[in-house]
């Protein structure tokens, strides 16, 4: 038993000192939500627009949209300026001269707290696959719980899918 306790104490103090792998992509400093897809950035002393990728507005309600901002916009309001790492091809952008990619603030993949909240709906059309079951996790988990969009009643119209 007293090995078992020795042993147990060396494990815990062994992986408790190791440090969380960093996520690899580009430091950016967040300039201002312009909507629950998109960001505007600061990468490298230049100014980005961001898609996050996995996520599709077209079709939502404008309060869900607005709601979804204002989510967004509170979550990532601190007193200092945001940090985020940036995973995305800063070369590769789209008809609208947007980067597309997936923003990670702290610990938190901001395209899976989108779909979390219910503030996006998933598109995996134009996704590289990596984050593919985390985001189709988020929005189970948002229709599920009926969050933001999968919550339409609160909008004065019966839920989506019904």
């Amino acid at each position: 038993m007293r090995l078992f306790v020795i042993l147990f104490c060396l494990w815990f103090t062994l992986t408790s000192c190791q440090t969380q792998p960093l996520i690899k992509g580009e430091e950016a400093k967040l300039k201002r939500v312009i909507s629950t897809q998109s960001l505007e950035l600061i990468i490298n002393n230049k100014t980005y627009r961001l898609r996050l990728t996995g996520l599709d507005n077209n079709s939502l309600p404008p309060p869900i949209m607005e709601e979804g901002k204002q989510y967004f916009t509170n979550l990532l309001s601190t007193p200092t300026s945001v940090n985020l790492i940036i995973e995305t091809d800063l070369e590769k952008k789209d008809k609208f001269a947007r980067i597309s990619g997936y923003a990670w603030y702290d610990d938190l993949l901001l395209n899976q707290m989108i779909l979390k909240e219910g503030y996006s709906l998933l598109n995996l059309d134009y996704t590289d696959g990596k984050y593919d079951r985390t985001l189709i996790n988020a929005q189970e988990y948002a229709r599920l719980m009926q969050k933001g969009i999968w919550n339409r009643e609160s909008w004065g119209v019966g839920r989506l899918g019904d």
